[in-house]
């Protein structure tokens, strides 16, 4: 299983061009390690009477004579070489990585200025329209919204939150906590009293998309107005001695999707290995969704944000978005525009 979550991110990468305080208990890589283990009950080595229950007990040298196994191991030692050399390399490009933050900077400050309407701009040969000029509405709502791995965890109501994001930028982590932190920056707004919500995602020192711990933020949220739970109305049983035919309800917050569930990442245990293989899967993939969202908002969204608001780099949609709307034998003469709100 683990598998698939490391091919998902990496095929996810190389698709676009790529690819409350702290509220994880445990290491996230240990989750991804110990969802292998049903991979282990079908491994080339595993005995044919299938009584290997846990990947831990699975021996990779089983099935080797001596002369091999001595040259698996010096492989190995060559490996550990080889690992040594390579967390060096990420530690010098996540250096880099760092140094161009410096120089990303202005320009980004600039975009803001420009859709934010702060900024004059040329005519670009463009004839006027009678439009007075100013702010462009609703733009990383938008850039967001026409991402296809970030999209489908926005919900309605995320987007009257999401209307008031001013700035969404990155930062590259260095040293012995390697990753990235994302920065939400918030206009005043009548939903919580943060000004800018941080979300860090903290990988394996030998690679850069191997997740192994998620820090979110806790939301201030003000009364009523929380996104992350819905209010749900529950009929109860007549206490001993009411009037049966008497409707009592209670109404009971429940948690519900939302787009800001990534500031609250998912809890670790600390004993995975006690999770049953459903729990297990059920974990992983929330871990997989979460990074994903925020890998894509680092690696796509925020370095060519106006491509992603005006839907040009967005993936073409599938064919079934056409089923209802033309026929089988005939295809759509252009793509749907992005999205508008």
């Amino acid at each position: 299983m683990a598998l698939k979550v490391f091919a998902s991110m990496l095929s996810n990468r190389l698709a676009h061009g790529i690819a409350p305080g702290r509220l994880v208990s445990g290491n996230v890589s240990q989750i991804l390690r110990l969802s292998t283990r049903a991979l282990a009950k079908q491994g080339p080595a595993a005995p044919l009477d299938n009584e290997v229950d846990e990947f831990e007990d699975y021996d990779p040298m089983a099935g080797f004579n001596s002369a091999q196994k001595r040259r698996i191991l010096a492989m190995k030692d060559v490996q550990r070489k080889y690992d040594d050399v390579n967390r060096e390399y990420q530690k010098e490009l996540a250096a880099l990585q760092a140094s161009y933050q410096g120089k990303y900077a202005p320009l980004f400050d600039e975009r803001k200025d420009i859709f934010a309407g702060a900024k004059a701009v040329g005519s670009y040969d463009i004839a006027d329209d009678g439009e007075a000029d100013g702010p462009i509405p609703e733009f990383w709502l938008t850039a967001l919204g026409n991402h296809d791995k970030i999209a489908p965890y926005i919900t309605e109501r995320d987007n009257e939150v999401l209307a008031f994001l001013e700035d969404i930028r990155s930062e590259v982590l260095t040293g012995d906590d390697r990753g990235f932190k994302l920065k939400f920056f918030f206009k005043e707004n009548p939903f919580f009293t943060n000004s800018v919500l941080e979300k860090t995602y903290i990988v394996e020192a030998e690679d850069d998309i191997v997740p192994k711990e998620f820090v979110g933020c806790k939301i201030a949220w003000k009364e009523g107005k929380d996104v992350t739970f819905e209010q749900v109305k529950k009929r109860v049983k007549a206490a001993k001695g009411e009037d049966k035919k008497a409707k009592a309800f209670i109404t009971e917050n429940t948690p519900c999707d939302s787009f800001f569930n990534i500031f609250d990442p998912p809890k670790i245990p600390t004993t995975p290995d006690a999770l049953s293989d459903e729990q297990m899967d059920e974990l992983q993939e929330e871990l997989t969704v979460d990074f994903d969202i925020g890998y894509a908002i680092k690696e796509n969204v925020i370095p060519r944000a106006v491509e992603w608001f005006t839907g040009e780099i967005a993936p073409f949609p599938d064919e079934e978005y056409y089923e209802d709307e033309e026929p089988e034998d005939e295809m759509p003469p252009s793509p749907p525009p992005p999205r508008r709100r």
